[in-house]
């Protein structure tokens, strides 16, 4: 048997990152380098790292009596640099951030509001309403502070009513859960992941013994504040004397205006990004760029060789999850020889994923197993759920959920999430892969692949699929399409033309949840078998 593959990395760890809180590294990476720009937004506006700095601490001593040790601070805000601003001055209290998606409504919102106590709210004017209103079911919640106006000083209000408070002198543990993101699995209300300052230390630890970084780099950031990955990129770029360039929301038309007016060299991307770019019309300014690679979650490996050709950078698949961090990425070495293979790479040092059956016990090479994870610094747990945590977390492993498969080499593959595996007529299929197929078709946007019970096969594949605005794409040419890249159990019995985009998770993912609760699965899908709308 051949060695297995690793990362070449001849550094130790914690060798990236040796402070022992976040706001070590928030305080070292200003004051170093006090005028470089730390965020620049798609519009212009920028900010030093030294008036990052003064206003995370004047914010800070805002909060100094109002927060205390790992008391929970909702925050519920657009892409702004106030986001940034309240993340730190949260921290520097031994306070914990608690993200809530600035689209949320009064049903979701609402849950992660009660099931988190927060004792403060910081919201935009856009929440301020909705906030308002979910107040009268939250007893916890003291006090709604408002970002009013123009950007960066939306909560100078706020910053100019109390004493800075100086960095130097916060005292946070390495221990202090700072973070809860909640995450959607496939049953049940939304859960609090809890992170703690070890979590965060390991990702930008990680990520920057991985791939080195220095001054000249530029992170651009296309996602969501209200996700981890935003403020990972930040405190990278913070240790390690870059930049990182944010859109406010993801723009196929407006992408590589900003990728090249800012100068970008590298880009985290998830979900359909890649697919989405593809589709967007050929320009000059794909080619005429500084990037150096982009770093993406679930690479749709149809796609792959196109993305690589087109783009001129190599797209590294990396596998993670708001508990484990980053699990597994392409080793940089391999990027040639793994383009389009569907494969996301290898673990980073400290890091194990074993394979394994139901009984936790690893299957052989080549066969597909849950991952399970093990690992320094993953997260603490699933907030006032210590039974769910114990669960997901037996035999000293956390049990993702998702199926993998090794091979002989030690590089992973991610086949699908074990819940989303579909059983027809005995043959398993997995709804990412058919999910795979339809995105990688230059007509259809988005797709989700379910499971339609059914009294002969036992499941049936139903996919539920967004097209472009201009398709004129129908059931039975996605049908055909799919017979020419899938077995013939694997192709979807039941499609239904999605007209909008999906409910998304906080990772990007397709919310499930919602189609999967149709009483009717049928009703408003065509039959490939009998050629009819249900």
């Amino acid at each position: 048997m051949r060695a297995r593959e690793r990362h070449l990395i001849d550094s130790a760890d914690f060798s990236a990152v040796t402070e022992q809180n976040v706001i070590e590294i928030v305080r070292r990476g200003c004051l170093e380098d006090p005028y470089r720009p730390a965020l620049i937004i798609e519009d212009g506006l920028t900010i030093t790292r030294k008036e990052l700095l003064d206003r995370c601490q004047r914010f800070a001593g805002y909060l100094r009596g109002k927060v205390g040790t790992q008391e929970r601070v909702v925050v519920m805000l657009d892409n702004r640099v106030e986001f940034m601003i309240a993340l730190f001055g949260i921290m520097a209290n031994r306070g914990i951030l608690v993200s809530i998606a600035p689209t949320a409504q009064e049903h979701d919102a609402g849950h992660i509001l009660r099931d988190s106590e927060p004792v403060l709210a910081i919201v935009g004017e856009p929440q301020l309403e909705l906030m308002g209103k979910l107040k009268e079911t939250a007893p916890s919640l003291k006090e709604i502070v408002v970002v009013r106006g123009e950007e960066p000083r939306g909560l100078e209000a706020y910053e100019q009513a109390a004493e800075p408070f100086d960095f130097a002198e916060v005292e946070c543990d390495r221990e202090d859960v700072i973070t809860v993101y909640y995450t959607s699995g496939t049953t049940g209300a939304p859960k609090g992941c809890m992170l703690h300052h070890g979590w965060w230390l390991r990702v930008v630890d990680v990520d920057l013994r991985l791939f080195r970084r220095g001054w000249q780099d530029r992170q651009l950031c296309c996602l969501p504040f209200y996700y981890a990955d935003p403020a990972i990129q930040l405190i990278t770029s913070l240790a390690s004397r870059g930049t990182m360039v944010a859109m406010r929301r993801f723009s196929v038309s407006r992408f590589w205006d900003v990728v090249t007016q800012y100068d970008a060299t590298e880009i985290l991307s998830i979900a359909s990004i890649p697919a989405l770019l593809l589709k967007g019309d050929p320009g000059p300014k794909e080619r005429d760029h500084r990037i150096r690679l982009a770093i993406h979650a679930g690479l749709p490996k149809e796609l792959h060789g196109e993305m690589v050709e087109r783009f001129g950078f190599h797209w590294l698949d990396q596998y993670g999850s708001t508990e484990g961090g980053v699990m597994s990425r392409v080793p940089l070495h391999l990027a040639d020889e793994l383009v389009g293979s569907g494969c996301i790479g290898v673990e980073p040092p400290s890091m194990e994923v074993r394979v394994a059956d139901d009984h936790d016990e690893e299957v052989p090479l080549g066969e597909a197993g849950e991952a399970l994870i093990k690992g320094p610094d993953i997260y603490v747990g699933y907030l006032g759920r210590p039974e769910v945590t114990a669960e997901a977390n037996r035999n000293g492993w956390y049990h993702s959920g998702d199926l993998v498969r090794r091979d002989e080499r030690g590089l992973l593959y991610f086949v699908g999430r074990k819940k989303e595996i579909i059983r027809r007529s005995g043959e398993n299929i997995s709804a990412a892969e058919v999910e795979q197929v339809l995105r990688g078709h230059p007509q259809i946007v988005e797709a989700a692949v379910i499971p339609v019970p059914d009294t002969l096969r036992g499941e049936e594949v139903k996919a539920y699929v967004q097209l472009k605005p201009d398709s004129a794409m129908t059931p039975e040419d996605i049908v055909a399409y799919c017979r020419e890249k899938l077995a013939p159990y694997k192709v979807p019995r039941f499609i239904e033309l999605h007209p909008e985009d999906f409910e998304r998770t906080p990772s990007m993912r397709v919310q499930k949840q919602p189609l999967r609760a149709r009483e009717d699965q049928r009703k408003g899908a065509w039959d490939r078998e009998s050629g009819t709308w249900g």
